[in-house]
């Protein structure tokens, strides 16, 4: 058993997220809406698959305060497999025409591809949302990019 004292702090539990001129610290909180672009999504059944019909919707999720927009283009769970090429396809044109529309908007995009994640953030994203938990560890590398 070590002797040493503990810092009062452990190191990163003080760190504070900073994305898009907007600061996230210990305690703070945000709303992020989900946008998918799925045409199978198991929440909205593929209501937001269309390009616009995905624009639109994060527009109105703004509007309504959402903080972060999650945009995904492959659906959680089982269903027809999906290429990086197709899920950039999905993704990578609703997150530059966000963008667009909302410049200080913070846009997340959840996938769990390194060659769409470098995509994803040159058209704007500012945030990668890998809920498949680091399957390609060049995510991170992008990430810290």
């Amino acid at each position: 058993m070590s002797t040493t004292p503990m810092p009062a702090e452990a190191p990163g539990l003080s760190a504070v997220l900073r994305l898009r001129g907007r600061a996230f610290g210990p305690g703070d909180f945000a709303v992020m809406a989900v946008v998918n672009r799925t045409p199978d999504s198991f929440y909205d059944r593929g209501s937001t698959y269309a390009f616009s019909a995905a624009v639109d919707a994060a527009s109105r999720l703004i509007e309504e305060g959402a903080d972060i927009v999650d945009i995904g283009g492959v659906k959680a769970g089982p269903g027809t497999e999906v290429n990086p090429a197709e899920e950039i396809r999905r993704v990578a044109e609703v997150v530059a025409a966000v963008r667009d529309r909302h410049p200080d908007v913070i846009i997340s995009v959840d996938t769990w591809r390194s060659e769409v994640a470098e995509v994803v953030a040159e058209a704007g994203a500012d945030l990668l949302n890998d809920t498949w938990g680091g399957v390609d560890p060049k995510l991170a590398e992008v990430a810290a990019a």
